[in-house]
């Protein structure tokens, strides 16, 4: 899956900070570290074919959606939709909270498409000179 995260950034933050970011927060040993503590990952199938993937973190009151993609060939199909169904059952009771790349314009329309409201503006350095430029979104459904 590691085509998606190309097509989807290197127009935005470029192919240095794409290739960063995959080696450091994409990687096999980081991802078996954040299931470690408590991270859900789940790989999106159709027709028994990987189209993207997707993973969370639970507290008590809230779900942080910390990935969610989808393969190119596969957007706008309904698996988008599919998925915040299951995580709006997932989350009843609670708040979704996510980041989002202030300039990911795509992401951010389908997040306001499904309730999610913007509700600060962040950046964190995550080392190398590079820097997240997000938004924070939520959606109680508390």
């Amino acid at each position: 899956m590691k085509d998606i995260w190309p097509e989807i950034y290197t127009p935005i933050i470029g192919t240095e900070q794409v290739n960063y970011m995959l080696e450091t927060y994409q990687s096999l040993e980081n991802i078996q570290k954040e299931i470690a503590q408590g991270d859900q990952y789940f790989i999106l199938m159709a027709d028994d074919q990987p189209v993207g993937y997707t993973a969370y973190r639970a507290s008590a009151d809230e779900i942080y959606l910390s990935k969610l993609y989808l393969s190119e060939r596969t957007r706008g199909q309904g698996y988008g939709k599919q998925v915040f169904a299951w995580y709006d059952q997932l989350a009843a009771g609670k708040k979704i909270r996510l980041n989002v790349n202030k300039y990911n314009q795509r992401a951010i329309a389908v997040y306001e498409h499904q309730g999610f409201q913007c509700i600060e503006a962040c950046q964190n350095d995550i080392g190398q000179g590079y820097i997240m430029d997000d938004y924070v979104y939520l959606k109680d459904l508390s």
